[in-house]
């Protein structure tokens, strides 16, 4: 699904106590973002948002113990900017209102239809950028911080990337797993670039880099990032 690339480097935390809607909701997430943690009840979404790294949170209002709405607001606690969305087959007033306060960036019916997990998604992803809240994780030791257009490395230093080292890495970033031809470089970068000029402009990033593993040259094809 190439038009959902910007998708591919986020980590989704999905929410939802009935088993069939759970496992279609996951599947079609499976396809367009990089991570889905699924999970069946809030007791279990809080464990899984506290051990690892999420961009979004998709909780079903209604279950058992602890509610989606007890979810939301014990991670707006702690954290004011995560995006959530809250999903119902139903809700009442008095929780619409309830929701209103946690900073929702929507709230949306189920079985949770394509378009409106596309539109949610999009949304989630302009909140990111906006705070600056947006970051791909390359390997364990590595990741790229959208808002800074830095590299973060895991022991906390940081690397600031050039315009068109910028550009090149964001187009690896948005075509994971694919090859990028030399042809689409020069397209993006706007420039005519030669191979050697291609090959340095890989080489400087792989240095700020460091572990550059997840980086691959296919010869005289282009480059991937894995």
């Amino acid at each position: 699904m190439p038009k959902f690339n910007e998708f591919r480097n986020l980590s989704v935390l999905y929410a939802e106590d009935d088993t069939e809607l759970r496992e279609i909701t996951t599947k079609t997430l499976q396809l367009i973002v990089g991570q889905v943690f699924a999970v069946i009840d809030g007791t279990e979404a809080l464990s899984i948002y506290e051990n690892n790294r999420i961009d979004i949170v998709i909780l079903d209002i209604y279950m058992g113990a602890v509610s989606g709405l007890d979810v939301a607001k014990m991670i707006r606690k702690s954290n004011e900017k995560i995006p959530i969305v809250i999903v119902s087959g139903s809700i009442a007033t008095q929780d619409l209102l309830e929701a209103c306060k946690l900073n929702l960036i929507e709230y949306i019916y189920k079985p949770i239809e394509f378009n409106a997990l596309i539109k949610v998604l999009y949304l989630a992803v302009d909140r990111l950028k906006s705070q600056g809240m947006l970051v791909a994780k390359i390997n364990d030791s590595l990741s790229y911080d959208y808002f800074a257009k830095s590299f973060i490395h895991s022991n906390g230093e940081k690397a600031a990337l050039t315009k068109n080292e910028i550009q090149a890495l964001e187009l690896l970033l948005a075509h994971r797993a694919q090859v990028v031809t030399y042809e689409t470089f020069s397209n993006v970068l706007e420039e005519e670039m030669s191979d050697g000029a291609l090959k340095n402009l890989i080489l400087r990033i792989r240095k700020k880099m460091g572990d550059d593993t997840n980086l691959r040259n296919l010869a005289k094809v282009g480059y991937m990032l894995v």
